[in-house]
């Protein structure tokens, strides 16, 4: 029996809104109260309102469609790995949208209580990302 009450969209929801507010209501809908961030980004707070600074932050900067490629559940865990298409289409750290298209590739874990989610992990191509937005320069060899 799956713990998991989101399917796919429990990995797609945050993002695939493309709007901030909505994904802002969705973490408060889905997020325990003792919620923890394992993997912060951008430094954020490793709770659930830092949870809810980063994917405003994130729905603000970009716009995206995620896919969850595979989905594996574990006692109270469920892990995708998933790819995305993203354009940055507004403010990301110091740097003005750029219009610039790239691909993401990840996995992301939670852990879930009650239809909560109680936990994240994520790993994500950060370099990929930096480099596509000319934040930092390519190899080139």
């Amino acid at each position: 029996m799956s713990i998991n009450p989101y399917g796919a969209d429990l990995f797609t929801a945050f993002y695939n809104s493309n709007d901030a507010d909505i994904a802002s209501q969705l973490v408060n809908e889905r997020l325990s109260d003792s919620f923890q961030d394992h993997s912060p980004v951008f430094g954020a707070k490793p709770d659930k309102t830092g949870f809810e600074n980063s994917v405003r932050f994130i729905n603000k900067a970009f716009r995206q469609v995620y896919h969850v490629d595979r989905m594996i559940e574990q006692g109270d865990t469920v892990v995708a790995i998933w790819h995305a298409e993203v354009e940055h289409t507004g403010q990301f750290l110091h740097l003005p949208a750029t219009g610039r298209h790239f691909s993401l590739n990840g996995i992301t874990a939670y852990s879930l209580e009650n239809g909560k989610i109680t936990g994240h992990w994520e790993q994500f191509d950060q370099l990929s990302m930096l480099q596509a937005l000319d934040i930092i320069p390519k190899l080139v060899s």
